[in-house]
């Protein structure tokens, strides 16, 4: 038999890092603190009160989002135009943030399985056994 590596092969041995979303979980962190924020705001101070929270938790919701999208295009994870729509959603409406954070964990755990770093089935089922392992009678 010859030394080159064929088909699978030479994907088994080169394994690509894990995508990561760092920033991702802070999102329904900040989106419940902001729901607090403005139920009190908006009882002791009134709706201006309550106008400023919504902006400044908008801004920090599109930031994130921003932060987030960057770190995972420089993982090799591809966005396309889609990262400029969800920055912009994320300044206007309220619950895309939390929309994003179910499609993100979604699209980040496919992008893994694509990847087969482990967190994704290697195309064989636990009851495919190699020919070398099974024991032959004749050898007891």
């Amino acid at each position: 038999m010859d030394s080159y590596r064929r088909g699978k092969q030479v994907d088994r041995n080169n394994v690509r890092a894990r995508v990561r979303a760092p920033y991702r979980g802070v999102l329904p962190l900040i989106w419940a603190i902001g729901a607090v924020l403005l139920l009190v705001v908006s009882l002791f101070v009134g709706p201006d009160g309550a106008l400023a929270v919504v902006f400044v938790m908008h801004l920090f919701f599109a930031g994130i989002i921003h932060l987030d999208i960057k770190v995972q295009r420089r993982q090799g994870l591809e966005w396309g135009l889609w990262r400029h729509l969800w920055f912009g959603a994320a300044v206007v409406f309220p619950l895309v943030a939390l929309v994003y954070y179910l499609y993100s964990g979604r699209k980040v755990r496919a992008e893994n399985e694509r990847r087969n770093t482990g967190d994704a089935d290697t195309g064989e089922s636990e009851g495919d056994v190699d020919e070398s392992d099974e024991i032959d009678e004749t050898d007891e």
